[in-house]
């Protein structure tokens, strides 16, 4: 049986009937609350789940559901830890009090330009941090691969061509410094899912939306956006995109561990090409669709620049400790710079779409160090 893909209308016991009774594959049951059509979920899940069989020899299979077919958005994480999904993806800033430490990091992001770093430093960190995997070792999960997005971009359903534009405008922002970010140039900032924004731009609950620009495309934002200003606001890295059942992941074998460590190391690479170049074809599409595009002025980008070098790190620090808890956020920041410097000299002078040369540095330099055997026990 070819790995499946369960649409939104199937029913949850019908579906789960087909995973269970006797059978000679290993089947994975994997939720991503994306669509078909997102980079996370068309390269990091459908292409891994065929990727993943081939490399098993058929022993591996993955039962995939997209969008809310097993699990509403911010349930990615209870429902891992319930073994209704044995994995899944879940953006992390949907579950503080749970991930505490991912969220601290998460306001790093803001100050991030290259996503091959990020994503690769991410993954470093939340597989190797002692912390770290304590943290993911007491929710009984087993973090197996990272993500982080193209930059993050305004989409407008009012005209917004420089910043004072945005001054009084209710704009979705995904975090705390992006809230703190839209409150210095005037804004409003508005906290929901990234699953409501369409609705919230379509029936002006929000005047904008603060997003990667593939979702003018994966999303339709491009229906009920016409006016995006493409000005960077920092990459989104909370949470995983892999991450598995304790339980599940302690009853596969040390070889069948090799095999999903292994392919998610080389999809991980293919993924971040994939969300590049997605943003990338939104954007140029865009106008084909109604949507002025409008590049950040220079006046702008420098403002949000300072931001980011003068803010984020400190907003970190200070979210970590009033809101999030965290026992030393400073060190935990510190630790995690350190990787994030790790990672530009590992792939400084490395074109980044050449995914022959990232794939090699992320395995020689992670993965393959990491030993299946004992991983996540």
């Amino acid at each position: 049986m070819k790995f499946n893909i369960r649409a939104a209308g199937m029913g949850l016991a019908a579906a789960l009937a087909m995973t269970t009774g006797a059978q000679a594959a290993t089947e994975i049951n994997a939720s991503i609350w994306f669509p078909d059509t997102h980079p996370l979920t068309k390269y990091g899940y459908v292409e891994w789940a065929k990727t993943l069989e081939a490399a098993s020899n058929g022993d591996i299979k993955v039962n995939l559901f997209t969008g809310t077919a097993l699990l509403p958005p911010n349930a990615h994480l209870s429902g891992l830890q319930d073994g209704i999904a044995h994995l899944t993806y879940h953006a992390g800033t949907y579950t503080p009090t749970d991930l505490p430490e991912d969220n601290t990091l998460s306001i790093l992001g803001f100050g991030l330009r290259d996503i091959m770093t990020s994503s690769f430093a991410v993954t470093d960190f939340f597989m190797n941090d002692p912390e770290m995997k304590a943290r993911f070792d007491s929710l009984g999960i087993v973090f197996a691969g990272g993500y982080a997005t193209p930059q993050y971009t305004i989409m407008c359903a009012k005209e917004v061509k420089s910043l004072d534009d945005m001054k009084g405008l209710k704009i979705r922002m995904p975090g705390p410094v992006h809230a703190e970010w839209a409150r210095s140039i005037g804004a409003v900032p508005v906290s929901v899912p990234s699953s409501e924004m369409f609705t919230g731009l379509e029936r002006g609950q929000l005047d904008c939306a603060s997003n990667a620009a593939n979702d003018l495309k994966s999303r339709s934002l491009w229906d009920v956006a016409k006016y995006t200003y493409n000005i960077p606001l920092g990459v989104y890295f909370a949470g995983w995109e892999y991450a598995f059942n304790k339980d599940f992941w302690g009853d596969l074998e040390a070889g069948q561990r090799r095999i999903i460590l292994d392919t998610i190391s080389d999809t991980l690479v293919d993924t971040m090409i994939g969300y590049v170049n997605a943003a990338e074809e939104a954007l140029a599409e865009a106008p084909s669709h109604g949507v002025t595009v409008t590049q950040a002025s220079a006046e702008d980008l420098a403002a949000t620049n300072e931001f980011a070098a003068n803010i984020v790190r400190a907003t970190a620090i200070k979210e970590g400790t009033e809101r999030f808890n965290v026992p030393d956020p400073e060190g935990l920041v510190a630790r995690f710079e350190a990787t994030l410097t790790k990672w530009e000299g590992l792939l400084d002078g490395i074109d980044r779409a050449d995914a022959a040369a990232l794939k090699k540095v992320l395995k020689d330099n992670l993965y393959s160090r990491i030993d299946a055997a004992s991983y996540g026990n």
